[in-house]
């Protein structure tokens, strides 16, 4: 039976599930990657929210260069001044991700604080928690296999779960026009994070449309072997019509209503059979 999850060991990142859901806006792969770095600081037995340090070789990943004061001031500012919205029962909240930053060039690291308001989505958690591998994290390449990989792991110990469309969106931060353009969505979002996820991480997952009508209302996720299960059943029933056509064709192949030369084929020959 396949497995649901591989557990990568190393420092891990720990958030409520709503905070996994929640909706924000980031500008590059550096301010969640921040994030989660800081996340992974935080301690079990912590009751309030410290002073953490980063070494700006884990956030950047590679050489520091002249660039390096802008490109850390750009993710600072850009966390300091986003807003986080998070589903309530009759409504939203709202609230920053950090409440201090500081950047300390000589020590080549950043010291940040988390918003006071995020304590009950990172302290003391005993239930209803999204929990993954820091260093699985870090290695996706885009923010929006970073927001689905966050989002797919507050489910993951679920069989499957459907998500609206709509709520999709939000949760990834979607341009419009990707919302008015589904295959654009599933090319350069869906089909993109689910090769990122599957190749860097241990979270493995399928999806596929849901339709109402004729337009996608929501996406199916499955995960470990129901996702297994899902990819074997689609892939009989390509079988299935792939065999089919083979019989079809040769039939007619067969009966010389067709010719080998391709301007005297039938649609189904031109596609299965060869001269």
């Amino acid at each position: 039976m396949a497995q649901r999850q591989l557990v990568i060991p190393g420092p891990v990142v720990k958030k409520s599930n709503a905070l996994a859901r929640a909706s924000w806006s980031v500008k590059s792969v550096y301010e969640p990657r921040l994030v989660a770095l800081v996340a992974s600081r935080v301690r079990v037995e912590d009751h309030d929210f410290q002073d953490y340090e980063i070494p700006l070789s884990e956030l950047l990943g590679g050489a520091l260069d002249g660039r390096t004061r802008q490109l850390v001031a750009e993710v600072v500012e850009g966390l300091l001044g986003r807003v986080l919205t998070l589903p309530r029962p009759n409504g939203w909240a709202k609230c920053n991700v950090f409440s201090w930053c500081e950047y300390d060039s000589k020590a080549g690291c950043i010291r940040a604080r988390f918003d006071p308001g995020l304590k009950e989505h990172y302290l003391n958690l005993q239930s209803h928690f999204t929990q993954y591998s820091l260093m699985e994290f870090l290695l996706l390449p885009s923010t929006y296999s970073q927001r689905l990989f966050e989002v797919l792991k507050s489910w993951s110990s679920l069989p499957e779960v459907v998500i609206d469309l709509a709520d999709l969106f939000k949760m990834l931060d979607v341009p419009d026009s990707h919302k008015s353009d589904f295959a654009a969505f599933r090319r350069r979002v869906l089909e993109k994070a689910h090769k990122d996820i599957t190749s860097q991480t241990g979270l493995r997952y399928q999806w596929e449309p849901i339709k109402q009508g004729r337009a996608v209302s929501a996406i199916r996720f499955t995960f470990g072997a129901r996702s297994a299960q899902a990819s074997e059943k689609k892939n009989q029933a390509q079988r299935s019509k792939d065999n089919a056509l083979l019989k079809k064709a040769v039939a007619c192949f067969k009966s010389g209503s067709c010719s080998p030369r391709s301007n005297k084929q039938c649609e189904i020959c031109k596609r299965l059979v060869r001269p």
